[in-house]
């Protein structure tokens, strides 16, 4: 990731200090003087303009003192992922697993908080999102981080369910707040490490956003050519014509009767590129085939219009974070997934 240069003041988009004005205001905390104390703008209200990050923290760490040390992962569960920006959210919401939202997550995250490292580390079973900024001295940090932390808490239950609970959280500061067994019960919590963290198992990594984020096909076993719009449709043809080879654009805007720069325009429209599109069809028809456990790989791959089948494995371990072959495992084990 390009790291931000050191001569720039650190900033933070106005968003997240007034996520926690308006969480200490429910809880009934007059927030304006201490806001303006901090050096904030009391009196902008724009949440997509940028403040000094500094200032920020000061204001994070006097909500802190003055009501619980732990506020961090509360305003984090109060505001949720609502705080991001919205063209941030809308590139996270088209992402067609969990997988593939959390790369877009540290993609995109530098567009509400520079000098910010976030990233993944990939391990055999699991892989964890961490997150930590250079300036650990200054207060307000661990605020921060837990706010951080909660908010892609709740990205993750995008795809995975409200109910969801991470298998272990790292956190920089040396004491866990009570808070966070609150909130994450039956959650292991490590104190005192190099970066804060949450762990994500990898059999889940494959799943697709569930609820309002998602037009997930295969959840709904009738599908009425009615209601479709441009995009369903095109998926529809896509799907329908997978054991053919590659479903090519021109191929596809063909069948639609339309042309390519306007299938690629109203793709556009939705937020969608055609290879995305196409990923996200094979790999919701990969999965399908691969419930059955007796149908070979390879053939798998033929339906899929691969013709080799190392192909469809890297397709699908890019797009979903788990080879086929522990899709299956991952399936046996929980079946619901």
């Amino acid at each position: 990731m390009k790291q931000s240069n050191p001569s720039t003041a650190p900033l933070i988009r106005l968003a997240h200090p007034l996520a926690f004005a308006a969480f200490l205001r429910k809880v009934g905390t007059p927030v304006d003087r201490l806001f303006s104390k901090a050096g904030l703008p009391v009196y902008y209200d724009d949440p997509g303009v940028f403040v000094p990050l500094r200032n920020s923290w000061a204001w994070f760490d006097a909500g802190a003192r003055l009501e619980d040390p732990g506020l961090g992962w509360h305003v984090g569960q109060f505001v949720g992922d609502k705080r991001l920006s919205a063209g941030m959210l809308k590139r996270l919401e088209h992402a067609p697993t969990l997988y593939q939202a959390l790369f877009a997550l540290v993609r995109l995250v530098r567009s509400e908080s520079s000098q910010l490292h976030i990233g993944i580390s990939e391990g055999h079973d699991s892989i964890l999102v961490y997150t930590r900024y250079p300036m650990k001295d200054w207060p307000g940090y661990t605020s921060s981080q837990a706010y951080q932390l909660a908010v892609y808490i709740d990205l993750i239950r995008h795809y995975l369910g409200r109910s969801w609970m991470p298998e272990e959280i790292g956190i920089e500061s040396p004491i866990a707040p009570r808070v966070i067994h609150e909130h994450y019960p039956d959650c292991r919590v490590l104190a005192g490490q190099q970066f804060g963290y949450i762990s994500v198992p990898r059999s889940r990594l494959h799943s697709a956003p569930i609820g309002i984020y998602s037009k997930n096909v295969e959840s709904s076993p009738l599908v009425r050519a009615g209601n479709f719009d441009n995009v369903d449709a095109a998926r529809a043809v896509i799907q329908a014509y997978l054991a053919d080879g590659y479903p090519s654009a021109r191929k596809t805007a063909n069948l639609l009767d339309t042309s390519e720069r306007s299938l690629f325009r109203m793709l556009a429209d939705r937020g969608v590129s055609y290879q995305t599109l196409v990923d996200e069809v094979r790999f919701d028809a990969a999965k399908k085939l691969l419930r059955d456990q007796e149908l070979p790989q390879s053939e798998i791959a033929s339906c899929l219009g691969f013709t080799d089948p190392a192909n469809f494995s890297r397709m699908f371990r890019r797009i979903g974070g788990l080879s086929p072959r522990e899709f299956r495992k991952a399936i046996q084990t929980s079946p619901r997934q």
